[in-house]
């Protein structure tokens, strides 16, 4: 009996272990076993405060509660849901078949320069000077004249006006409808609303491709733990 009653006391010790270490992650992001003897004893005795009210509550206001039984069972499966993804290995053999039924591909990229400008009739003006240069070096060397003298954007100003490579998918909408059909060294306006005007420069665009296995791999993977998460979930519908 003994031997029983220890071995009670040390699963109900790291079941409250698991406890506290969840609640200092959750609530503060941190890790309750680096943190000094004062600060966990203060951290352990306002989880148990917290614990008494929850059950208290439970047992008292909510008990028999509609609302509160049906947040419970969603809070359940949430986390449930949230351990399985966390846990699940995909071997290689399915992201081999899903790369292969999915067929990946890599959305093209670009590389933009950009002046902001306040009005609209100042960015046509200088879309009006621009097009007079028919060298396309020439062309780029006199946009980034217009960036360094006349750009609201500072954060691209320090760069000549230069954005970072960015994935298609990652633009402003009004910027990624208007690159349709434009190639490297055009340039064009966007109206940005509250912002003002925007005039684009293309100074490199990286065409789309498919994607190898191990450039997909990531989302692969993401897509295998959703897979097989919602094969869990369809069996308790079956």
């Amino acid at each position: 009996m003994n031997k029983i009653f220890f071995g009670l006391l040390i699963l109900g010790g790291i079941a409250f272990s698991n406890e506290i270490n969840s609640y200092v992650a959750s609530k503060y992001g941190a890790d309750f076993e680096a943190q000094d003897h004062q600060t966990k004893q203060k951290l352990l005795n306002e989880y148990n405060s917290i614990k008494t009210m929850a059950k208290t509550i439970e047992t008292g206001v909510l008990k028999n509660d509609g609302d509160y039984f049906v947040a419970k069972n969603l809070l359940i499966i949430d986390i449930w849901k949230k351990k399985f993804i966390a846990t699940y290995k995909p071997t290689n053999e399915e992201l081999q078949e899903l790369y292969r039924e999915q067929n990946p591909i890599l959305l093209p990229k670009y590389e933009l320069r950009n002046i902001l400008v306040n009005y609209e009739k100042n960015a046509d003006m200088i879309l009006s000077k621009l097009d007079l240069v028919k060298d396309n070096k020439a062309k780029k060397d006199s946009f980034i004249k217009f960036v360094r003298s006349v750009s609201n954007d500072t954060a691209s100003k320090n760069s000549d006006g230069l954005l970072p490579l960015t994935d298609e998918n990652r633009l402003n909408s009004q910027i990624k409808e208007a690159l349709k059909g434009k190639k490297e060294g055009d340039v064009f306006k966007v109206n940005m609303q509250e912002l003002g005007t925007q005039i684009i420069y293309i100074e490199k665009i990286v065409p789309s491709r498919q994607a190898t296995f191990e450039e997909s791999q990531d989302a692969l993977v993401n897509l295998a733990k959703q897979n097989a998460l919602n094969k869990e979930i369809n069996k308790f519908f079956k």
